[in-house]
């Protein structure tokens, strides 16, 4: 899972930010007891893997116990990661797990998922449109030394 998660940011944000930053970055948000850690929180954590073969090929994290203000008051669930490796994107892995973190939101009962998308990431806002996602604010995203800009974006469930 941890490499898993380093190859496909990687390959994600290589261009946009320096090596340094990435290293840093990658060393604290993947590092084999922090994904540990991650996953053994079954009470806020849920993990969906695409495979391949057996090989994992992409991934979506969800968690339930962070929110933001305009959603206070709702059930939300978080997508804080779904990234797929660079081959198989606009193939299906990235749909079957958004397909199925929606399905698992609302046979959960949330109101609202909610996920934070760089303002650069083009494809991704797109495919998040698709999903009927609309934007409703931004926050300040920390990459090793560099603070990056991230759209909020919303779908009522």
């Amino acid at each position: 899972m941890a490499e898993l998660g380093k190859d496909t940011f990687y390959e994600t944000w290589k261009h946009y930010n320096t090596e340094a930053d990435m290293q840093l970055y990658l060393k604290e948000a993947f590092s084999e007891e922090k994904i540990q850690e991650d996953l053994l929180n079954d009470p806020v954590n849920i993990f969906l893997f695409a495979l391949d073969e057996d090989v994992p090929i992409a991934y979506a994290k969800l968690r339930n116990d962070r929110s933001y203000p305009e959603l206070d008051g709702y059930r939300t669930l978080e997508m804080e990661r779904i990234y797929v490796k660079k081959e198989y994107q606009g193939k299906t892995p990235g749909k079957l797990l958004m397909d199925e973190s929606l399905n698992i939101a609302r046979k959960n009962n949330y109101e609202w998922m909610w996920l934070g998308v760089n303002i650069d990431n083009v494809k991704a806002i797109a495919f998040y449109k698709r999903y009927g996602f609309i934007t409703f604010g931004t926050k300040m995203f920390k990459l090793g030394d560099a603070e990056d800009q991230d759209f909020l974006m919303k779908l009522k469930l």
